[in-house]
């Protein structure tokens, strides 16, 4: 059966049976595609109760029905069904709210470019990370210690910088099933003005972030 070039749709052939079975399956594919986005490109386990025409990024080392399908887009249709990416496709990312772009090899983040401060988030008190900081300098501004809780959903490839504006000291904390990794050991900020990098190393089925904590850090 011959097949669209970008998508792979399956084309309907000339005096075919069941013709409906083909051109729904087309139009259910061409819909998860379009109009939704992905759910997330972070998980190497297929979810484990998808509704119909749910759309994922697989990440690398997919396991189950997603085995062997890593960087393929997927859908569910009752099965799991598989996309082969061209080179320049881009598709939003719903847990990371950015655009992602294709290279032929690997999917990468499309950096907007911010007007003004934007790209900078200002805290006074305790804060939850979320996938919409990346890229953003979250500045902590509190005279007391404050608590960054680091949740274990986050996507690997995601990050982000802190910066300790504030007298208070920044404690990076790893949400229940996340870790925090550190060459010292360090937890902290290492004092007013001290710059730490937050980086999401991997993150195995989604619900394992792994962070790796540098710059001016402190016990």
């Amino acid at each position: 059966m011959t097949a669209t070039s970008h998508l792979g749709v399956a084309l309907i052939e000339q005096s075919q049976s069941q013709k409906e079975v083909t051109a729904n399956q087309a139009f259910t594919s061409i819909d998860a595609v379009l109009n939704s986005g992905a759910k997330s490109r972070g998980l190497a386990t297929p979810p484990g109760s998808p509704a119909s025409g749910d759309l994922y990024i697989v990440a690398a080392s997919p396991t189950g029905d997603w085995s062997g399908q890593a960087g393929k887009l997927t859908y569910y249709d009752q099965i799991w069904r598989f996309i082969t990416p061209n080179h320049g496709i881009m598709l939003w990312v719903n847990d990371e709210s950015q655009m992602v772009i294709y290279d032929g090899s690997n999917w990468t983040a499309i950096k907007a470019t911010v007007a003004g401060n934007q790209n900078i988030l200002d805290q006074s008190s305790n804060y939850t990370l979320s996938s919409a900081d990346y890229g953003k300098v979250i500045r902590f501004t509190s005279a007391s210690a404050v608590v960054l809780t680091l949740p274990n959903s986050i996507p690997a490839s995601f990050n982000c910088s802190v910066l300790q504006a504030g007298t208070g000291q920044v404690t990076f904390t790893p949400d229940s099933g996340a870790n925090r990794r550190n060459r010292q050991s360090h937890t902290k900020t290492a004092g007013q003005w001290a710059v730490c990098a937050l980086l999401v190393n991997a993150n195995s089925g989604g619900a394992s972030a792994e962070y790796v904590l540098s710059g001016d850090t402190a016990a």
